[in-house]
């Protein structure tokens, strides 16, 4: 069997480098390219030194560490105590990770049928191959969830719990504060909050979510000018530049809740967006940044 140490040196240079482009990536520490690229390098050299020196104790956990703790410095330098200790054990995570996807997918398809498939290539030529080809997968599926949760994270901070007070009933739900949500009422400059369908349904049935939604359908067609009178019609101007109208109606009051006390607001109107507001039901209304107005 024919070893060719620089394929699989190269082949460890660049799984170095593409984690430590994700541990940059999900630590926003940034470095020069040329660092990473050196750290890469200096995190290959295991490869052939293990060939060269086969009674080296390479393998052993203590040098082990200590080669991530070089690795580290050098990609990303030492500027105190907890930053260094931040990149380093994101660099582990992201190894684990990586390294935990690859063997689950290899443990996934690992059957006689998968070798078989292979009917040209030698069973001991798979594991390299395979490398090559889902590690890439791996890294690019890794960076998007990371980003995915760090958009989450941000987003979690606008999220509110909502309690909405209105026909004798009184709903919970999440709220999000949209900064870009200005609509008022044009005659009384009241702030108005969004809800969807799902909110509603705690209030009417469906038979008369049904009713409403056709009412209003009407309206916009001209063919019926009535709306139940616990609802109104709200003008307002939409992103596109177009003039629309939304129902609305007036709840008894909205309070919402902040880490360390609540916001409880009468005047304010509740305008209805038929069907969900997000695909992933994370929230349920849309607040306005008015009724933030008396916290500061």
């Amino acid at each position: 069997m024919v070893i060719y140490v620089e394929v699989i040196w190269l082949l460890n240079f660049m799984i170095d480098w593409m984690i430590l482009l994700l541990t940059q990536s999900v630590t926003k520490h940034i470095s020069s390219w040329y660092r990473l690229l050196l750290a890469s390098f200096v995190g290959s050299l295991i490869v052939p030194i293990s060939f060269i020196f086969p009674t080296f104790p390479i393998d052993t956990w203590f040098l082990k560490i200590t080669h991530s703790f070089v690795i580290i410095w050098i990609a990303f330098g030492f500027h105190n105590v907890a930053i260094y200790l931040k990149v380093l054990f994101t660099f582990y995570f992201m190894t684990f990770s990586i390294g935990g996807g690859l063997f689950a997918i290899h443990f996934l398809f690992s059957s006689e049928q998968y070798l078989q498939s292979f009917n040209t290539i030698k069973a001991d030529h798979i594991h390299g191959i395979f490398v090559i080809i889902f590690f890439p997968i791996i890294f690019f599926f890794t960076k998007y969830r990371m980003d995915k949760h760090k958009m989450q994270q941000f987003y979690q901070e606008f999220y509110y719990k909502v309690t909405i007070f209105w026909k004798n009933k009184k709903i919970e739900t999440t709220g999000y504060l949209d900064s870009g949500n200005h609509l008022v009422d044009p005659f009384t400059q009241t702030p108005v909050i969004i809800v969807d369908e799902v909110i509603l349904q705690d209030w009417l049935n469906e038979a008369e979510l049904a009713e409403l939604q056709q009412s209003f359908r009407k309206l916009m067609e001209g063919e019926d000018q009535s709306i139940n009178s616990l609802f109104r019609l709200i003008p307002y101007q939409g992103v596109n530049g177009h003039h629309d109208f939304m129902i609305a109606f007036k709840p008894d009051y909205v309070q919402i809740d902040l880490r360390d006390t609540h916001v409880t607001n009468k005047k304010v109107l509740v305008g209805i967006q038929f069907g969900n507001l997000v695909a992933d039901n994370s929230y349920h209304c849309l607040l306005h940044p008015k009724l933030f107005q008396q916290t500061g």
